[in-house]
């Protein structure tokens, strides 16, 4: 196999939406609002997304799973993720807001670790209660956003923080009541992957800048993930892999050398080990996915 060819599969560069003012800014929208980027193409957002749906038939996709929307269900979509909706005659609510709005480390933390579990992104579905439970907070935040002063951004803050705590209590993720000290060392693993997943750096390297043991950070992220460090690493290396392999115009061995192997023999035998296809045959189903 020649890792130095083109893929065969068409490809469009991904693109990164912001919000349009600032880090600061939250955006409660109708399902169907005219966006002003082509939604109907594959993009990435800097920021999180909440979509409620009240009448479901809409169908999209989270970073290569297919995730078909319910009546009164709730989905969440995490920066940086791959998305790509089809509303079809769907209708419910859009949330738009910051990690920077949230304000509030533990709750930060409960979302940053969504990325690291599969379908984390259906936070609950057919559960109209739920639904109009957060649909209440969200008029009363309509309101809020509208008006000037410290009052109104406060409780909007309290509102946003109130909102993600019901999110985080209908994922796995909902356990919160470790100490600080778990809750940190969890955060802070999280972020130096984020920071060092393509330097191909082991565990032990994670575990000396955490100061803490191996065994220690195992038991962490198996009681929350499921998973031990390493698992979690590879994870987020082959979510990263699968990314440029189908939407970037790179070779195999250019993305074997960003993602930290020396050598694309290397790259595809961890493709092959992760997922048991070549690189080449993984990115055939994914583009299946896509199309």
């Amino acid at each position: 196999m020649n890792n130095t060819k083109k893929q065969s599969v068409s490809k469009e560069i991904l693109q990164v939406h912001s919000l349009e003012k600032d880090s600061m800014q939250i955006n409660i929208l109708p399902l169907d609002h005219i966006n002003p980027y082509d939604f109907k193409r594959e993009h990435r957002h800097s920021y999180y997304e909440i979509i409620l749906v009240e009448r479901g038939g809409c169908n999209q996709l989270i970073d290569f799973i297919n995730y078909p929307g319910y009546d009164f269900s709730c989905y969440i979509i995490c920066p940086q993720q791959v998305h790509l909706m089809n509303r079809n005659s769907s209708q419910g609510i859009l949330v738009q807001f910051t990690e920077d709005r949230v304000n509030n480390a533990e709750l930060n933390t409960a979302l940053r670790r969504l990325l690291y579990f599969e379908n984390a992104a259906v936070v609950f579905e057919n559960k109209k209660d739920l639904y109009e439970e957060l649909n209440l907070l969200l008029t009363i935040m309509s309101k809020y956003l509208v008006e000037n002063g410290a009052n109104a951004n406060q409780i909007c803050s309290y509102l946003m923080q109130s909102i993600i705590s019901i999110i985080v209590g209908q994922t796995s993720l909902k356990d919160l009541s470790d100490k600080v000290s778990i809750k940190n060392l969890l955060r802070d693993f999280y972020l130096l992957i984020e920071t060092h997943y393509t330097d191909n750096v082991g565990v032990q390297y994670y575990t000396e800048k955490l100061g803490c043991s191996e065994k220690k950070l195992s038991d962490v992220t198996k009681k929350h993930t499921g998973l031990s460090p390493l698992q979690v690493i590879h994870n987020r290396i082959l979510l990263e892999a699968k990314r440029l392999m189908l939407f970037e115009e790179l070779t195999h061995k250019e993305i074997s050398y960003q993602l930290g192997f020396d050598s694309p023999a290397s790259f595809s035998n961890f493709i092959k080990s992760k997922t048991g296809l070549s690189p080449i045959e993984l990115v055939r189903r994914l583009a299946e996915i896509h199309k």
